[in-house]
């Protein structure tokens, strides 16, 4: 049995993410609260790709959108955050899940479409950098083996864990302009092994708009949202 971590623990634990920190050019978050007008934020230059991705693995739930630019040396790269978390973001988020889990009929436990949320997968393009879906679609171990033990030449992508590649991805912008939401999409589209992308723009709110037939003033919504739809 481990012993409980120490007030000393901590604290050496502590001084050691600090020397990291000051060792490794890793992104820094911002101090301040982020703005949809100030994105994208760029948060770190000349990051190399393994320094992103441990970056990555530690603030990926952090409530922000990142995006890693590669440069010219195919090396380093700048990192934005390009998008904010919300309420409804999660909402539409849950909802897309579910109607990805209808196939299943309601087994729950290893059921033959595998619904995700944030799962790393590799960019396409080779260079390893890691990138995560709003929401990702992959068949189960049982139907489609894992890259490691697939004896198709050659082997097939996974996700950053082994599993076998999403061959839906669904992403979902809040403060991500619609271009850049599309140039993720038509990225992911690159995998020849993503058979279609989802992407859903949420708007602001629309105000004072009215029914067109009686021309009364219509209650504001909390967001509508735009569709895109790209497959193999």
């Amino acid at each position: 049995m481990s012993r409980a971590r120490t007030s000393d623990d901590i604290w050496w634990a502590r001084i050691f993410d600090r020397l990291d920190e000051f060792l490794h050019n890793y992104p820094k978050l911002p101090k301040n609260s982020v703005t949809e007008s100030s994105l994208p934020l760029r948060i770190g230059s000349k990051v190399t790709i393994k320094n992103y991705n441990t970056f990555l693995h530690n603030y990926g739930s952090s409530g922000y959108k990142f995006r890693f630019q590669l440069n010219s040396d195919n090396t380093t790269g700048g990192v934005y955050i390009i998008d904010i978390t919300s309420a409804v973001h999660g909402d539409i988020i849950t909802r897309l899940q579910n109607f990805f889990e209808v196939p299943n009929n309601g087994v729950v436990d290893n059921p033959p479409i595998v619904v995700t949320g944030q799962v790393l997968h590799y960019v396409p393009g080779g260079n390893r950098v890691e990138t995560a879906p709003s929401a990702c679609v992959r068949p189960n171990v049982t139907f489609v083996p894992k890259p490691a033990a697939s004896t198709v030449i050659p082997r097939p992508p996974g996700d950053t864990c082994g599993n076998p590649h999403a061959r839906i991805m669904c992403e979902v912008a809040v403060g991500q302009s619609v271009g850049e939401l599309g140039r993720k999409c038509l990225s992911w589209m690159r995998e020849p092994y993503v058979r279609a992308v989802i992407s859903i723009k949420i708007l602001e709110p629309r105000l004072n708009m009215q029914e067109p037939t009686t021309g009364q003033t219509l209650p504001s919504r909390n967001a509508s949202t735009t569709l895109g739809f790209w497959e193999h």
